[in-house]
C-alpha cells in the first residue's frame, strides 16, 4: 500500500473537545491529541481497504469490541499493538500519526 497517496489524518474540532483541552495539562492535550490522531489513521485505513471493524478484527486476531475502542479515540495503544497495526496493513508504525 502506498501511504504517500492517502490524506493525512483530519483534524477534528468540537466546542467540547475545546472546552476538555483548556482544562488539561500541555502533556494530557498531546497524549489526547495523539491518541486521536491514531484512531483517525485507523479509521482511513480501514476505509482504503474496504473492511469494516469485523474484518479488520479477523486480520489482526482481535474482537470487533476491540477494535471500536481503538477507534473511539480513547485507547492508549502500546508499542506492541502499533507494531500489529502497522504489520496489517504493511506500513510504518510512523505512519499511523
Amino acid at each position: 500500500m502506498n501511504m504517500k497517496t492517502e490524506a493525512k489524518a483530519r483534524k477534528h474540532s468540537s466546542p467540547l473537545l475545546r472546552e476538555v483541552l483548556s482544562e488539561v495539562s500541555k502533556v494530557e492535550k498531546k497524549q489526547i491529541i495523539n491518541k486521536y490522531a491514531v484512531a483517525t489513521k485507523l479509521d482511513q485505513l480501514l476505509e482504503l481497504r474496504g473492511w469494516n471493524k469485523t474484518t479488520f478484527a479477523e486480520n489482526i486476531n482481535r474482537h470487533p469490541s476491540e477494535i471500536t475502542k481503538w477507534l473511539s479515540g480513547t485507547h492508549n495503544f502500546t508499542i506492541d499493538t502499533l507494531t500489529e497495526i502497522a504489520d496489517t496493513f504493511k506500513i510504518s508504525i510512523a505512519e499511523l500519526f
